[in-house]
């Protein structure tokens, strides 16, 4: 389904109800593609990377567990 969103003066879209009541979370991912801006929902132990000109990181709604973080940059380095 197709929405028209509309930009209120601070930078703020309203997401329509229908789609926040679907997705049951107060957390989006906003990404530029090709195609345009992607607005996702971010569910329950997903994890984000995101960077930009200064920074980057990871996201996770319900935390991250470090130990499985070290062992994956363990596996990485050999």
């Amino acid at each position: 389904m197709i929405h028209t969103l509309s930009m209120f003066n601070t930078g703020q879209v309203t997401l329509p109800k229908s789609w926040r009541a679907k997705y049951k979370t107060n957390k989006f991912v906003a990404e530029e593609t090709k195609g345009g801006l992607l607005i996702k929902p971010l569910v329950k132990n997903e994890t984000v990377y995101y960077e930009d000109e200064k920074s980057f990181g990871l996201y996770c709604e319900s935390g991250l567990d470090m130990e499985k973080i070290k062992q994956a940059i363990k596996k990485m380095d050999g």
